[in-house]
């Protein structure tokens, strides 16, 4: 650095989302960080117990910088928890929550999402899981 060259004195979280052109700082707004806002949002399901899928998935998508993490939430008899994510039968992958050989007992009852980073939290609305067959009459 030569004397008296002028130094920049933005604070880490915003000189990695500058951009200089001829000298001068110009904020880049598509690199501040967001909080969570919704892309997709779950939609009720139901899950017909005699198909040979054995696996419904609910889809919630935020979009956020930092990316958002995502929480799972079950309201079933009237309580609502935390989706087990210790239960082999239920994942969730980049905000899609899959649960496998659903049970009606178990399962059924309104799902909900909470997308959130270090710059807030959403939730999305509920979707429910019903469960039904298909009867095919003559």
């Amino acid at each position: 650095m030569l004397v008296g060259e002028p130094q920049l004195a933005f604070p880490s979280l915003l000189s990695s989302c500058l951009r200089l052109d001829y000298g001068q700082a110009e904020i880049a707004a598509a690199n501040l960080p967001t909080g969570p806002q919704f892309i997709t949002q779950p939609v009720s399901t139901i899950y017909d117990t005699r198909s040979t899928i054995k696996r419904v998935s609910f889809m919630c998508e935020a979009w956020s910088r930092p990316l958002p993490a995502y929480i799972w939430y079950l309201t079933h008899d009237q309580r609502r928890f935390a989706v087990d994510l210790n239960d082999q039968k239920k994942t969730v992958t980049n905000g899609r929550l899959t649960i496998d050989d659903p049970s009606v007992t178990q399962d059924n009852g309104d799902y909900q999402c909470v997308a959130s980073n270090s710059f807030g939290a959403i939730r999305s609305d509920s979707a429910s899981l019903s469960f039904g067959c298909k009867i095919i009459f003559p």
